[in-house]
């Protein structure tokens, strides 16, 4: 569940997987709620919006940089970096 608060992204998502917090100096932050959030592990992303798109610098190994065209893309590979970490 992504966790709602007055600067979490406006866009709606289905997912119990993983919480979406807006910074305040921008951007959001991606984390795996099925880790404890005193886990360094549980911290997935970092996302900065630039205009239409979003960079997305992935913390954890294969630690790579990435654009996406929407949240919703970028959850859907985080679900998939989950998948193959869990396996």
């Amino acid at each position: 569940m992504l966790t709602e608060s007055p600067r979490t992204s406006p866009e709606p998502f289905d997912t119990e997987q993983f919480e979406l917090v807006r910074l305040a100096a921008g951007g959001w932050v991606i984390t795996d709620l099925a880790l404890p959030h005193d886990d360094p592990a549980c911290l997935l992303a970092y996302v900065q919006e630039d205009g239409a798109r979003f960079e997305v610098v992935w913390v954890q190994a294969p630690v790579r940089t990435g654009w996406f065209d929407s949240l919703e893309a970028i959850l859907d590979e985080a679900r998939a970096r989950r998948q193959r970490r869990v396996a």
